[in-house]
């Protein structure tokens, strides 16, 4: 924790009813990603380009019910299908900093652990990315399920 008390490490986990193979097609393939991606309530992913290789790109275009687009960007670290990514992560253009997220799928019995580390995370996004990655697992499972 900071002295704000917000972390600097998030970690948020679902199990889906889903093969980890399956979500990680869901997480990786833009035409998919675009049908499930929000980030809260009114929120539709407008766009999403995944180049899936180690220094690929993403952007995935965020919109509101009303208001502008916000840009997500980032860069593949690490790529190990269909077990885990690792990412660089910007969200919108004006915020200078750079997170780290890390995204892991284990299946148990039928269904998926999905395990989200969020590291870096600029102090302004505390509540808010606790609540952006609960809204983007909760797409993922209407999505898959």
């Amino acid at each position: 924790m900071t002295s704000e008390g917000v972390p600097e490490v998030l970690r948020i986990k679902r199990v889906i009813p889903a093969t980890k193979e399956r979500l990680f097609q869901a997480w990786t393939q833009p035409e998919q990603l675009r049908r499930w991606w929000t980030i809260g309530e009114g929120w539709r992913a407008e766009f999403a380009e995944v180049d899936l290789r180690v220094g690929g790109k993403f952007r995935v275009g965020n919109k509101p019910r009303s208001g502008e687009s916000v840009l997500l960007t980032g860069e593949f670290l690490e790529i190990e299908p269909p077990d885990r990514l690792v990412y660089t992560w910007q969200f919108g253009l004006t915020n200078p900093g750079q997170s780290l997220i890390t995204v892991e799928f284990k299946e148990m019995g039928g269904a998926t652990e999905v395990s989200i580390t969020h590291e870096h995370s600029p102090r302004d996004m505390g509540p808010g990315a606790v609540a952006g990655w609960e809204a983007i697992l909760e797409g993922l499972n209407s999505y898959v399920g």
